[in-house]
């Protein structure tokens, strides 16, 4: 179980979309906003993970920023969301992150949507391994993502 992108010789199976949010600390300008566009963010300090952390993610990102118009001036690297987060909360920068997100993290922290931005959850395999049981998974996962609100969850 994996969000895209990924690499070419995966199948894949998508659980659940949920819109991506920027995450401003709480005390931000924009931190009120109902929406915002990426582009709204170009001047603002950015906290990310490490550039070798996954490269097809931020080779994504990094297209992500183009298109919006800017390259993001990034003032501090960090492993893993809930670090990111706690840069976030501290004032260090703003980042990106799935709205499920929000479960690690209420306070000191404001997530707004990003207009039209969504992050899909999905489950990859090996097509050289799909066999029955990797479908009753999928099965039993499918079901799950549709009966639960894991954007709520987390």
């Amino acid at each position: 179980f994996t969000r895209p992108p990924l690499v070419d010789d995966l199948v894949t199976a998508t659980l659940v979309a949920e819109p991506v949010c920027a995450v401003l600390p709480a005390g931000h300008p924009l931190a009120g906003r109902a929406e915002l566009r990426l582009a709204d963010l170009a001047g603002e300090p950015w906290v990310l993970t490490p550039r070798g952390s996954w490269e097809p993610w931020h080779r994504k990102y990094d297209e992500d920023f183009r298109a919006a118009g800017f390259e993001p001036r990034v003032v501090q690297r960090a492993d893993g969301v809930p670090s990111l987060l706690g840069l976030v909360a501290a004032g260090v920068g703003v980042t990106r992150l799935a709205r499920s997100a929000h479960s690690l993290r209420r306070s000191g922290v404001a997530f707004v949507p990003l207009g039209g931005e969504q992050a899909k959850t999905v489950m990859a395999w090996h097509p050289a391994r799909d066999r029955q049981a990797v479908r009753n998974l999928l099965d039993v996962a499918a079901g799950l993502a549709a009966s639960i609100d894991l954007t709520e969850a987390g």
